[in-house]
């Protein structure tokens, strides 16, 4: 079982957090993260500055933090292993915290898309370094697969829950 929880310090309503969440969900689906848990927190700049501050050294706003458990971030240290309280409940592994700016989201986003589109691309980035990628281009295509399987999928009205041959490819 997978668990996505996402919080939203900064309300916006043109952001959809069920979308947020499905986003979530299939990336995490797709790269074969089983028994995983994540939790996304979507900020304003202040808050993201002092937490690049805190933990980067860099006294400035950026768009998205993750923060790794395996790395000893002390930031998420109370989320060590949790077991579902379901009827079948199995351990779930923690992965770590994702903090999406809403503010900065909004400052950057490309010509002709929507901050709900920047945003999905901001929470797709953290996803991968939770799951372990650095910057690359194979992260690079990943995120470019991942916006574009969503921005397809909004547009013909329904979410592929397949994972065709073309996600197990791009998942490994």
């Amino acid at each position: 079982m997978r668990k996505v929880q996402i919080k939203s310090l900064k309300k916006n309503p043109t952001i959809k957090r069920t979308s947020l969440k499905s986003l979530a969900l299939l990336v995490l689906e797709i790269e074969g993260a089983e028994d995983t848990e994540i939790d996304i927190t979507l900020v304003d700049n202040g808050y993201i500055q002092e937490l690049n501050k805190k933990y980067r050294n860099v006294d400035s706003p950026t768009d998205v933090l993750a923060f790794p458990i395996e790395v000893g971030v002390d930031l998420a240290s109370t989320h060590s292993a949790r077991v579902d309280e379901s009827p079948r409940s199995h351990p779930t592994q923690f992965l770590g915290d994702i903090y999406i700016s809403l503010d900065r989201a909004e400052e950057q986003i490309p010509s002709g898309e929507t901050l709900e589109t920047e945003v999905s691309r901001l929470l797709v980035h953290g996803i991968l370094h939770l799951l372990g990628y650095e910057h690359s281009s194979e992260m690079e295509e990943k995120q470019e697969y991942y916006l574009n399987k969503v921005l397809n999928s909004t547009q013909s009205g329904e979410r592929d829950t397949q994972v065709g041959e073309r996600d197990t490819q791009v998942g490994k």
